[in-house]
């Protein structure tokens, strides 16, 4: 005996389809979105295939997911982030029992936002040293080299 769905199952489907697409906003993984929901990660590539305005929504889902990752190293690069100092591996803390910590910035993170937004300045460039000529001269004051 065959059941049909009826409105509150299809409801329960798309509820569970916006539950799937914010963990992804969120996460940016598939498999994790999926648990969130409570479903398949096949199910969720099922409904992709056949739906075009949830494969449009999947789309924009990582977009945003991206977007956070990128604002988050934006954020590592500029404004750096707090790192907890280790002696002999060994976790240091204050007087208070608080761990003693210093502001670290990432020189990776900011030279890959460089290259990602201002290609044609920051791309890395490859000289062949066997093609090229170079001609150095020294000038006054440049002896002490």
């Amino acid at each position: 005996m065959e059941q049909r769905l009826g409105k509150r199952d299809r409801l329960q489907g798309d509820a569970l389809k916006i539950l799937f697409l914010d963990h992804l906003k969120k996460t940016g993984n598939v498999s994790e979105a999926a648990r969130a929901a409570g479903i398949d990660r096949k199910t969720a590539y099922n409904w992709r295939r056949g739906d075009e305005i949830f494969s449009d929504h999947w789309k924009q889902a990582l977009e945003e997911a991206t977007d956070l990752l990128e604002a988050e190293a934006r954020r590592r690069a500029l404004e750096g982030y707090e790192e907890p100092l280790l002696y002999g591996g060994r976790l240091i803390c204050d007087s208070d029992g608080k761990p003693v910590t210093r502001k670290r910035y990432s020189d990776g993170l900011l030279r890959m936002l460089l290259r990602a937004h201002r290609p044609a300045s920051f791309r890395d460039v490859r000289v062949n040293v066997d093609e090229c000529e170079v001609e150095l001269s020294l000038t006054e004051g440049d002896e002490a080299l």
